[in-house]
């Protein structure tokens, strides 16, 4: 194996490792590209991943509060705050 196809492997074998709170920042971005906001369903999806191991840890935390942060300063479905709110008091 030459010594590029020896790093190209390292590299994949990184990627598959991505942090939750580093996928959590990815499906953010995503989520609040499309329309600048983010929907009950796009926040549960976030949640979802912090969630995977059982446990919310502190990135995760870090994270979330970021995000819900700039959930709270955008205009949100009337759905979206009483989520917001269960979030912010079950996981920070």
């Amino acid at each position: 194996m030459s010594d590029q196809d020896s790093q190209a492997s390292k590299r994949t074998n990184q990627i598959k490792e991505v942090p939750s709170h580093v996928k959590m920042i990815m499906a953010s971005i995503s989520s609040f590209a499309k329309d600048g906001r983010y929907s009950v369903d796009e926040l549960e999806r976030i949640i979802t991943i912090a969630l995977e191991d059982g446990e919310v840890d502190q990135d995760e935390q870090r994270v979330l509060r970021s995000i819900l942060s700039k959930a709270r300063d955008v205009p949100f479905d009337d759905e979206v705050r009483p989520y917001i709110n269960s979030l912010t008091k079950l996981y920070l």
